[in-house]
């Protein structure tokens, strides 16, 4: 691709494992923005499905190497031209971009501010001087730090890397038994620090901001049903988020409240930052993590159909240009619901897909079905979704309940009558975890070996 001349454009440096599902979307959005040219680096060449995106593309073995990086920032500036600026729209690549950025001298998120949000325990430290309630939690460098903690406290805990997302290193110790099983899989250390929480019951939300120079120009909130935690603990829940039409109510006063309060604390500049946490039984909060990047589990197409808006346009606008093109009038209720089913190995049927046409198909707006061949994802957010919309919030939740009636998957190995072995299953999300291969279904591009 011919290189830009400088006066006519800002080059734009966008990062991620492949030009796929999200990272694809997001890759578009920078190239609408007026006079900036897209670069991308990636570990794989893009493919058919990212044909209709032109940008000049570097590819690597592994994006996360700050070195890797920092070599395919020269092969492009070499080709095309000086950089401006280097973004990225997945967690795990926030620190690289960032710290590549700082070495090359480019425009990006500082290192200091990555680390702020996505260390959990700086996190904590910064929202409980700024008066924000947080759960109680101790860091865990050694096993005994974790077996002390617990003692203090009482079982159950929660027990989480200090870094990462998704959920599925995140796990509720019930007594002593599994706590040993847990420290024996993880081996905390100096160089491997968990972070040990008091396990937190109640209504679990989020707030998403967008937030220019520090202060917050937008927010909405989503509600888990159930809890993240719960939806990974049983594998057969189907679990849903909603977004309800009307947020001003005083359920959510305090969420919001605090939400935002955390976000200036935090400081995060220009940025789309996602937060969770919990309302308890007696009305108070308890913030659990936060990042600051696009929120998964299908949460921006949701913004895009609650508002009308095109979120990833909002986000590389937010991101490139420091710009939001807001207010947004909330016009609708959404819904997602994730589906999966008992059982485990290779999906070989989905049942209800006929009936749910039917009876709710003029209510959907969005749709990833499960598809025959592929193995059962091991994340919350299941085989596929489907995604309705409404201007009455509890007809959005009666029509997911109704999707998680009729719809279900019939999967090679059948749901076995034993126990679930904590060690199994806390050994397959922590591999999926460790290896980063715990994207969505949807994003799949060909079936895995079964």
């Amino acid at each position: 691709m011919r290189a830009l001349k400088r006066d006519n454009a800002r080059r734009v440096v966008f990062v991620c494992r492949e030009l796929t599902g999200e990272s694809l979307r997001s890759a578009q959005a920078l190239t609408r923005l007026d006079g900036v040219e897209v670069l991308a680096i990636c570990e794989t060449a893009p493919n058919s499905h990212s044909g209709q995106i032109d940008v000049g593309t570097h590819q690597l073995g592994n994006v996360h190497d700050p070195a890797q990086l920092v070599g395919a920032m020269r092969e492009l500036i070499r080709k095309y031209g000086p950089v401006d600026q280097m973004v990225t729209t997945r967690e795990t690549l926030l620190e690289p971009v960032a710290q590549v950025a700082e070495m090359t001298g480019v425009k990006g998120m500082t290192v200091s501010t990555v680390r702020r949000v996505l260390d959990k325990s700086s996190l904590k430290a910064v929202l409980k001087c700024a008066g924000i309630q947080t759960a109680c939690d101790r860091m865990v460098t050694a096993a005994d730090k974790a077996r002390l903690f617990a003692d203090e406290v009482g079982f159950p805990i929660v027990l989480k890397p200090v870094l990462g997302s998704g959920g599925l290193a995140t796990w509720r110790i019930a007594n002593a038994e599994q706590l040993e099983i847990a420290l024996a899989l993880t081996q905390p250390s100096l160089d491997n620090a968990y972070l040990a929480e008091e396990c937190i019951v109640g209504d679990e939300l989020c707030i998403d901001t967008i937030t220019l120079a520090n202060e917050p120009r937008f927010y909405s909130v989503c509600c888990y049903r159930p809890s993240i935690l719960e939806a990974l603990e049983n594998p057969q829940v189907q679990w849903k988020c909603i977004m309800p039409r009307d947020i001003t109510g005083p359920q959510y006063r305090d969420f919001i409240e605090q939400g935002l309060a955390a976000v200036r604390a935090l400081s995060v500049g220009n940025a789309i930052t996602h937060m969770e946490g919990f309302r308890l039984d007696d009305g108070s909060v308890r913030f659990i993590d936060a990042t600051i990047r696009p929120a998964g589990a299908r949460i921006a197409p949701m913004l895009a159909f609650a508002y009308d808006i095109d979120p990833y346009l909002a986000w590389a606008s937010v991101a490139v240009n420091g710009c939001f093109d807001g207010p947004w009038e909330r016009k609708y209720a959404v819904g997602t619901i994730f589906l999966r089913g008992p059982g485990s190995g290779v999906i070989e049927e989905v049942q209800g897909l006929e009936s749910l046409n039917k009876n709710v198909g003029p209510l959907i707006v969005d749709y990833h079905l499960p598809a025959v061949g592929f193995r059962k994802s091991s994340t919350y957010t299941g085989d596929g979704y489907v995604t309705v919309r409404h201007e009455d919030t509890s007809v959005v939740e009666d029509v997911l309940d109704l999707i998680g009636q009729t719809v279900s998957m019939r999967y090679s190995e059948p749901q076995s009558l034993r126990p679930v072995d904590s060690k199994e299953l806390w050994a397959d999300r922590l591999q999926y975890f460790e290896r980063q291969i715990n994207k969505p279904a949807w994003d799949e591009c060909v079936p895995p070996p079964a």
